[in-house]
C-alpha cells in the first residue's frame, strides 16, 4: 500500500468514525437503567451503550464503510473499480432452472431419511453449463464490489460480515454461479466471483464455524475470509497496513 493509497483509506475512516461514533453516546446513564434495568447486575452504563451501538454501527459499516476502503484500495492497482455493478448476460431456461434448484436443495433443511445437498463449486457450475434446452434468458446479478480490469479477468464479490444468515448466504451463492455462468457463456476467461468476509471473529480460517455459510457455500473455493478479502483487492500486506491504520487512529 503506497502513501497516497494509505492517506486515502485513512480518510475514509476517520470520516467513518466523525459520523458514527455519536451513536455511542445518545444515551444517559438514566435512560441506560430505564431500558435495561437487570443488565445493571452485570454491566456499566457504558458497557450497555457500547453494546447498543455497536449493533447500529456495524450495519452502518457494512453499507459504507467496508465498499469504500476496498474502492479507495484497488484504486491503487486498478483503473475499473465499481462499487454495485450489474453484471448482465443470457443464460438458457434449463441453466436457470438448474441454477435455482441447486441454491434451493443447498438451503432445504435435512430430511429424515435423505442426504442433504452439499456445496461443490465446480461440479455445480459444470452442471449448470451442461443444461440444455428452453429459450434464452436475460438474466442480471449486481456485485457489492466489482474490478473489471483485475489480473487475469474480472473479480465480482459480495462483500459482507462474516456471519451471514441463511438468506444473504443463499443470495450471494446465486450470484456467484450467476456471474460465472455468464461469463463463461461469454467465453470470457480468468473471472472470479467470490462472497468476502471483511473480518473473521473465529480469527483463523480453520476455526470459521458458521453454519449458513458451510451449509450454502464451498468454503475452500467461494469464500474469502479476514485478511484474504484484503489482500486479494490490494495485494499481500494490505490486511496488515489496515490494522496499522486502525491503531493510529485508535491506539487504544
Amino acid at each position: 500500500m503506497n502513501t497516497e493509497t494509505r492517506e486515502r483509506v485513512k480518510a475514509v475512516m476517520e470520516e467513518c468514525v466523525a459520523q458514527y461514533a455519536p451513536k455511542l453516546r445518545q444515551w444517559d446513564g438514566q435512560n441506560i437503567w430505564q431500558a435495561y434495568p437487570f443488565h445493571r447486575l452485570f454491566f456499566t452504563s457504558d458497557e450497555i451503550s457500547a453494546a447498543r451501538g455497536e449493533r447500529s454501527i456495524v450495519t452502518s459499516m457494512g453499507a459504507s464503510l467496508y465498499p469504500r476502503l476496498a474502492m479507495a484500495i484497488a484504486q491503487e492497482r486498478f483503473r475499473n473499480v465499481v462499487l454495485e455493478h450489474t453484471v448482465e448476460g443470457t443464460l438458457n431456461d434449463a441453466a436457470c432452472n438448474l441454477l435455482e434448484q441447486i441454491v434451493t436443495e443447498l438451503r432445504a433443511p435435512q430430511q429424515r431419511g435423505q442426504e442433504r445437498r452439499t456445496p461443490n463449486s465446480e461440479a455445480e457450475l459444470g452442471s449448470i453449463l451442461a443444461a440444455t434446452g428452453g429459450d434464452p434468458r436475460a438474466v442480471a446479478v449486481t456485485a457489492d464490489f466489482y474490478i473489471a480490469d483485475f489480473t487475469g479477468g474480472p473479480l465480482f464479490v459480495e462483500l459482507k460480515t462474516p456471519r451471514p444468515n441463511l438468506d444473504i448466504a443463499a443470495e450471494s451463492k446465486r450470484k456467484v454461479l450467476y456471474f460465472l455462468a455468464m461469463m463463461s457463456r461469454q467465453g470470457v476467461t480468468g473471472a472470479q466471483a467470490f462472497l468476502g468476509f471483511t473480518y473473521n471473529p473465529y480469527v483463523t480460517r480453520e476455526q470459521y464455524k458458521h453454519g449458513p455459510t458451510r451449509r450454502i457455500m464451498d468454503i475452500g473455493k467461494e469464500v474469502l475470509i479476514g485478511s484474504e478479502t484484503w489482500d486479494l483487492i490490494g495485494g499481500p500486506g494490505t490486511y496488515d497496513a489496515l490494522l496499522e491504520i486502525i491503531a493510529e487512529i485508535n491506539p487504544e
